[in-house]
């Protein structure tokens, strides 16, 4: 047998250490105690999920104190030396927009550490330019650090992509355990890349493996096509009349152009209703009627397809190589 590669051997280590922080509870049925069975709610999905209830990711569980608040200043800075200070107010003073954006963490099994938000924010190009800071285009990497110890590299060539910076969420200042006064908003990658509290970016010719990265996660951390079930839950009791199915899919930048429900475990699919179409860098919310023949046990299974054509595949059940989940989620009804 050929010895574990280096990813391997991080990877058993890291999967328990991150489950608390990242991984969603387990889809299985408990005690056994069936829910009561769930009303036939048509209503469709909401888009925007509140500040309370947007999923929270840290490395240490961290809520940064007043004092550092007030302390709080985002240098730039470069290999070359230069460097930038800007306060909350001077960044403010740029100027930001309202930008729809769904962020998702890349340990997550199913929709619960995925949300989407309208967020207070300007691009971070923008902001070089409005402070005059023009790294040297020899350097490739951007470099973030963080208030909770955390650290990791995006590439520069993000910034054309709409890499921004936010401080603000839901038309409130961010809320401290989202990251106040300051996080990134990196379009096509797993939230391990859009850190939080931030404090120094620094433009780099070389890149250095971040927090989760040395531990064996993704570099890249770029998206995959991904689709969950939202409602009712794992394990709910359905009449014979049937009850709507509702759920997320996402893909990063990349459109959803359809989302398919099995209600056979996978061998045959039927297209769900598209709710709320997001567009890129936007979850897409859907809708199924699901009508049981006959009472019984079923696993309805959900896939979502790109509008470049790419169709969610089954092709792992756990996240064996650290970069996202390639599975269709499950859903057990008991149907009375």
């Amino acid at each position: 047998m050929p010895a574990p590669t280096r990813r391997q051997l991080l990877g058993g280590l890291t999967v328990a250490a991150t489950a608390a922080a990242c991984l969603p509870e387990s889809k299985s049925q408990g005690s056994g105690t069936v829910p009561p069975a769930v009303t036939d709610d048509d209503s469709p999905l909401e888009p925007i999920v509140a500040n309370e209830d947007f999923y929270r990711v840290s490395i240490n569980s961290y809520v940064p104190d007043a004092a550092w608040l007030e302390a709080w200043t985002l240098t730039l800075a470069d290999d070359d030396g230069n460097e930038v200070v800007l306060t909350l107010d001077e960044l403010r003073a740029l100027g930001g927009t309202e930008q729809e954006r769904t962020l998702s963490c890349i340990g997550s099994g199913s929709g619960i550490t995925s949300g989407n938000a309208m967020w207070t924010a300007r691009r971070l190009d923008e902001i070089f330019a409005d402070v005059g800071f023009a790294p040297d285009k020899r350097l490739q990497w951007l470099r973030f650090y963080a208030g909770d110890g955390f650290y990791t590299d995006v590439p520069r060539s993000d910034l054309a992509n709409g890499l921004a910076l936010a401080w603000g969420m839901n038309g409130v200042d961010l809320p401290n355990d989202h990251g106040a006064p300051l996080r990134a908003l990196v379009p096509g990658r797993y939230g391990m890349k859009n850190p939080k509290w931030i404090e120094r970016i620094e433009v780099v010719e070389t890149f250095a493996e971040g927090f989760w990265e040395s531990r064996g996660w993704s570099q890249d951390a770029d998206y995959l096509v991904a689709s969950w079930f939202k409602v009712p839950g794992y394990g709910a009791a359905v009449t014979i009349e049937g009850t709507w199915v509702k759920g997320l899919a996402f893909a990063g930048e990349r459109e959803i152009s359809k989302v398919e429900v099995s209600t056979d475990d996978g061998t045959t699919w039927a297209n769900a209703e598209i709710t709320y179409l997001g567009g890129a860098g936007v979850w897409t919310l859907w809708r199924f009627h699901f009508v049981p023949l006959v009472a019984g046990s079923y696993t309805l299974r959900v896939r979502a397809t790109t509008a470049d054509g790419e169709v969610q595949q089954q092709l792992e059940d756990y996240d064996a190589d650290l970069d996202g989940l390639e599975a269709w989620d499950q859903l057990l009804l008991q149907v009375e």
